[in-house]
């Protein structure tokens, strides 16, 4: 059976701003840590029998970018479970509005999370098959049951040693103040034009000289420092000052807040 490209993964992981598109929820599709956390999930199903399944479908629509969405394991398995609730249609809707958040340009790291989706995507357990099977190669084993899985559970991408990803903290208040920064600069009602999500991005990249959570932990406090001026900046945070509101945490705020120490 077919899969999603590498290059729909791609695209699908730059607008899901790494975060479960269901809404409110806040996990990450890959953790700070490498830990996969997320799953490739069809709005209608790829086979027959599975949850929304369209007959009318070619295999090329449903592993198109169109049918699939990037959700939590939790969120994933509840979606399946109570397909009578979550329609393709509300599956749709939860897909077009969350990706509306997310960025337009794909990243060059995108392959590398895009190629690790679809590592652990593929760590499937094909049964109760009535035809035959051809495992996506010529010439191979054609059989009624093929079981395929991989030596690890969890596929993970570790972070350089000595950069703010490897440290969970300080990754996390640097994506809160890029989060907030979007929010702010994103929602501005008197912007002209649409938002580009990817140039904050650029820009950190341009003077650091490297991905945001690939600049030095000796850098974090100058990476902070150019962040908070960049929020401080955005209209949103003028009226917040202006009414005696803060507009971000500060990094022990941060710390306290979400249990890390």
């Amino acid at each position: 059976m077919k899969e999603p490209s590498q290059q729909t993964i791609k695209r699908l992981f730059a607008l899901s701003n790494n975060r479960c598109a269901f809404p409110r929820c806040i996990s990450p599709i890959i953790a700070p840590s490498g830990n996969v956390m997320g799953k490739i999930c069809h709005i209608n199903a790829k086979s027959k029998g599975g949850p929304r399944f369209d007959a009318k479908q070619t295999d090329e629509e449903r592993n198109s970018f169109a049918n699939l969405v990037l959700l939590c394991g939790n969120h994933h398995d509840q979606i399946d479970k109570q397909p009578e609730l979550y329609t393709a249609e509300v599956l749709q809707e939860i897909k077009a509005n969350h990706e509306k958040k997310g960025r337009i340009e794909i990243q060059p790291e995108d392959s590398i999370f895009a190629n690790v989706l679809l590592n652990n995507y593929r760590q499937i357990n094909i049964t109760n098959n009535s035809g035959r099977i051809i495992v996506n190669s010529p010439g191979a084993i054609q059989a009624d049951t093929v079981h395929i899985k991989t030596v690890k559970k969890n596929v993970k991408v570790m972070p350089p040693d000595g950069t703010i990803s490897s440290d969970l903290r300080l990754r996390g208040y640097v994506k809160h103040l890029i989060d907030r920064y979007h929010e702010f600069a994103g929602e501005d009602p008197t912007r002209k034009g649409n938002f580009f999500y990817g140039a904050l991005y650029n820009n950190i990249k341009k003077n650091f000289g490297v991905k945001w959570d690939f600049v030095p932990i000796v850098r974090f406090d100058e990476l902070v420092s150019y962040l908070h001026k960049r929020i401080d900046k955005t209209r949103q945070a003028c009226i917040n000052k202006g009414r005696g509101h803060k507009s971000y945490s500060t990094f022990d705020e941060f710390c306290e807040k979400h249990d890390l120490s």
